[in-house]
């Protein structure tokens, strides 16, 4: 007897992650060697990334920080900051992030080398933060993303936005909430690319990300902070049918809508041994529940003994996400 139509088998594709994934790596050795646990921190610099209300610190220089970081599979992430005070209550700090993977063997549908491609996304944030007290501070910020994945594929431009508080609870406690890449997407359009049913434009909502801190000055040496996340996000899955139709199979896909939230956990601490040294520690608790995500992580600074400018070395040492490697990040910090 032959099936007329008869669904053999149902499966979904797995997830390959979420848009703009570079963007909620961290930044800077300093951020990152704290777990990213950076909310409500401010005397480790000023990074308005990680709330736009800290862009409003007050600082008697401007503050310039140039970061890279070295990981496997031919990626690379660079990260450039800086901050301006405007006088008389406010400030400025402005971003610029730069993830690549290079190397990419692209190969036909008979499996031959055709070309060796690459990728680069940028995301340029400018934080703008206002004291309305010596207590009270609030920012918001503005981020245009940038991506560029293949030669014959429309490069994506998209906005977002960012917004945040910082309050001072007591004279060592901080507590901040801030509101993450609101209105932030990926839009792509492979029409050009493949003829498929599938090959269409579409855009990728990022995370929208929702985060509490808190910053607790032990002494004037020693810091402790600690932040937690609610990331709600939305997707597509292929869901894959095998279906008999005239005694012969035939593969039918489409795409289901899904959403889901995932909750984090950050603890950062740092310690100034010495005026001329500073070691940090952290670690990230990523996706509460779920088993082997504590990722570790821990740095230095060094601080060099110049006048001019006041340099700084700094250094991380960071578990990826998902433990896919290790990463070695370093900046170097200027005070103009």
């Amino acid at each position: 007897m032959i099936l007329i139509l008869a669904t053999v088998s149902t499966a979904y594709a797995q997830s390959g992650g979420y848009s703009g994934e570079f963007s909620r790596m961290g930044f800077s050795p300093r951020g990152m060697a704290m777990g990213n646990a950076m909310t409500a921190v401010h005397h480790e610099g000023v990074y308005g990334y990680y709330n736009p209300a800290l862009a409003a610190a007050p600082s008697e220089t401007v503050q310039v920080d140039l970061s890279t970081a070295a990981l496997q599979f031919d990626r690379r992430l660079h990260m450039v900051s800086s901050h301006f005070q405007l006088p008389p209550m406010a400030g400025l700090s402005v971003s610029l992030l730069n993830a690549r993977v290079n190397d990419i063997d692209g190969r036909n549908q008979s499996g031959y080398h055709t070309e060796t491609l690459s990728t680069a996304e940028y995301q340029l944030i400018g934080n703008f933060g206002l004291r309305f007290s010596e207590r009270f501070w609030g920012g918001i910020g503005l981020k245009y993303n940038l991506a560029n994945y293949h030669p014959e594929v429309p490069k994506s431009q998209t906005i977002g936005i960012d917004i945040g508080i910082r309050a001072l609870i007591s004279t060592r406690l901080t507590f901040a909430i801030a509101i993450k890449d609101l209105l932030s997407k990926s839009n792509f359009d492979t029409s050009d690319l493949y003829s498929t049913e599938t090959a269409r434009g579409r855009s990728q909502a990022y995370p929208l990300r929702y985060l509490f801190g808190f910053a607790w000055e032990h002494s004037d040496r020693w810091l402790v902070s600690l932040d937690a996340e609610l990331r709600s996000q939305n997707g597509q899955r292929l869901l894959t049918n095998v279906e008999v139709i005239n005694g012969f199979e035939q593969v039918r896909t489409s795409r289901v809508e899904f959403s889901e939230q995932t909750r984090f956990l950050r603890l950062g601490s740092s310690y100034d041994l010495h005026e001329r040294f500073t070691i940090r520690g952290g670690l990230q608790l990523n996706d509460i529940g779920a088993e082997n995500l504590l990722l570790p992580g821990g740095g230095f600074s060094l601080h060099l003994p110049f006048d001019r400018f006041s340099p700084s070395i700094d250094y991380a040492l960071i578990q990826e996400p998902n433990k896919i490697s290790i990463m070695h990040v370093f900046a170097l910090r200027l005070n103009m």
